[in-house]
């Protein structure tokens, strides 16, 4: 019977490049959030008030949503915005009238449908470093970037909350 082990290093190589699931601590890389919420059409300008989303008590979401107010605790600017932001808890979801933007941290897997609910009612655009979230059509944008990082659009999530991207932005990223 002939060896298949020439096929191992194919193979192997091949699975390090499929899609997978980020572990539930995997982190929002903020700086690149950011630069995403300026490729929404017509592009923001001024003050853009900027939800993170978390659950109050779990302590991953906790911790998230604490690395994300510590990377953006002075605001920051990018293009003619400045990113503004506030904590929502999934409890309070109505409080998210008035954002352009939501963060959504990890651990909210349980409360993903009313998290799309309610963004899609407010139009704003969500984003995650959840891609589970994004292909199953809850969020808008994922960003994922254990080696590299990755930038994924739900096309039906965009459509629902009546977001729209500049075709160069799109052209950088994988739609779902």
């Amino acid at each position: 019977m002939k060896s298949l082990s020439y096929l191992a290093g194919p193979i192997l190589a091949f699975s390090a490049v499929l899609p997978t699931q980020p572990a539930p601590s995997a982190v929002l890389n903020v700086p690149v959030a950011a630069r995403v919420i300026t490729f929404v059409q017509p592009a923001p300008v001024g003050v853009v008030p900027v939800a993170i989303v978390y659950e109050p008590g779990n302590a991953a979401s906790e911790a998230d949503a604490a690395d994300m107010e510590r990377a953006l605790s002075n605001g920051i600017t990018i293009g003619r915005a400045t990113l503004r932001t506030r904590r929502v808890a999934v409890s309070n979801l109505e409080q998210l009238s008035g954002i352009k933007a939501a963060f959504v941290t990890t651990g909210l897997r349980a409360y993903q449908d009313e998290v799309a609910a309610a963004a899609g009612a407010q139009s704003v655009l969500t984003i995650t470093a959840d891609s589970a979230c994004v292909i199953s059509g809850k969020c808008v944008v994922g960003i994922t970037s254990p080696n590299r990082t990755q930038i994924i659009v739900s096309k039906a999530a965009a459509r629902r909350s009546g977001i729209r991207f500049g075709s160069a932005f799109l052209m950088l990223v994988k739609e779902v």
